[in-house]
């Protein structure tokens, strides 16, 4: 599935080939492409005004007051032809311009959608996504508070779209080999520095995979159907050692691939670390613990000393009259 570098790729493609171009028509050629969540049968969509990119969804803008949210699922490809050329055999719709360019939605295995909605409608799904990594929202405080309590693993807390918007698996790998983290470490049990290094390590990987126009795997292309170059610089991801010669290890997480190095990112040093970290915890609540036991033997040895106040006052005083 194109992930956040592919999907602002292809959106920093089209932003150059099709912003302020009118749209004749937009045809679908397998039925539930193209899902029309308004009620006009034919909208008349006006020109492209912005191409925007939220989490692995690509949104078009329209001057007409409409917006369409394209989500190229596993295999979609949008791609951007100048001359009238032979339709791709898994062509499932197609934007028609004025001056008679088209981008074609390609997708092999079918489960992406164009979906048409006014302008001023909630997309739910874009709604319930989480922060944009790369924004400045992005922080160590955000992830700290969504990972409070959380026993999941990081590597999957990190996939969750509602956490964090457009990370997929291939980019979660290599972020937490250069984070050295360990996948399999629960979110709850990171210390503040792991998660400084996840948050600076996701910009790094997020950025250097959009300069190289993404990753390609398999299925990915961009609007030229041409493919991304950062899977030459992949260093875990589906490789045999590490950049050290380590070997990699291949597990499988909630049904995905995880591809780490066992000696760069070592649980056992990290559990050390969770349990140093612990024992201070816990030393300290024993001192504070002796701090209170030293005040409340002082506050007793006060009362004492007052009560023996009383009884000599008593005993010094005046005889009581019958």
């Amino acid at each position: 599935m194109p992930e956040l570098p592919e999907v602002q790729t292809i959106v920093n493609g089209l932003t150059k080939k099709i912003i302020g171009k009118q749209i004749l028509f937009l045809k679908e050629f397998r039925r539930n492409t193209v899902i029309n969540h308004t009620e006009i049968n034919s909208p008349n969509f006006g020109k492209i005004v912005s191409i925007l990119r939220r989490g692995k969804y690509i949104v078009f803008v329209t001057s007409n007051g409409f917006k369409i949210v394209i989500h190229l699922r596993m295999t979609g490809k949008l791609i951007y032809v100048v001359t009238e050329t032979e339709l791709p055999a898994h062509t499932r719709a197609v934007f028609g311009f004025s001056d008679g360019s088209e981008l074609v939605f390609d997708d092999t295995r079918a489960f992406g959608k164009v979906e048409i909605y006014k302008e001023e409608e909630t997309v739910r799904a874009l709604e319930n996504l989480g922060i944009e990594p790369l924004s400045e929202n992005f922080n160590e405080n955000y992830l700290k508070n969504m990972f409070v309590g959380r026993k999941s693993p990081i590597k999957n807390l990190l996939l969750n779209q509602s956490i964090v918007a457009g990370l997929g698996n291939i980019y979660v790998c290599e972020i937490l080999y250069r984070a050295e983290i360990n996948p399999q470490v629960s979110g709850k049990n990171l210390l503040p520095q792991q998660i400084r290094k996840i948050v600076k390590q996701t910009k790094i990987v997020l950025k250097e995979a959009i300069l190289h126009n993404g990753t390609t795997i398999s299925d990915f292309r961009n609007i030229e159907d041409k493919t991304g170059e950062f899977q030459n610089f992949l260093r875990v991801y589906q490789k045999k050692e590490c950049p050290k010669g380590h070997q990699i290890r291949k597990i499988k997480q909630t049904g995905r691939s995880t591809y780490f190095c066992p000696k760069c990112q070592r649980i056992d040093s990290q559990q050390s670390a969770v349990s140093k970290s612990a024992i201070s915890n816990q030393q300290s609540a024993v001192s504070n613990q002796q701090s209170a036991v030293g005040n409340q033997q002082s506050e007793i040895s006060s009362r004492q000393s007052e009560v023996s106040s009383r009884r000599v006052g008593v005993s010094s005083g005046q005889p009581v009259k019958e």
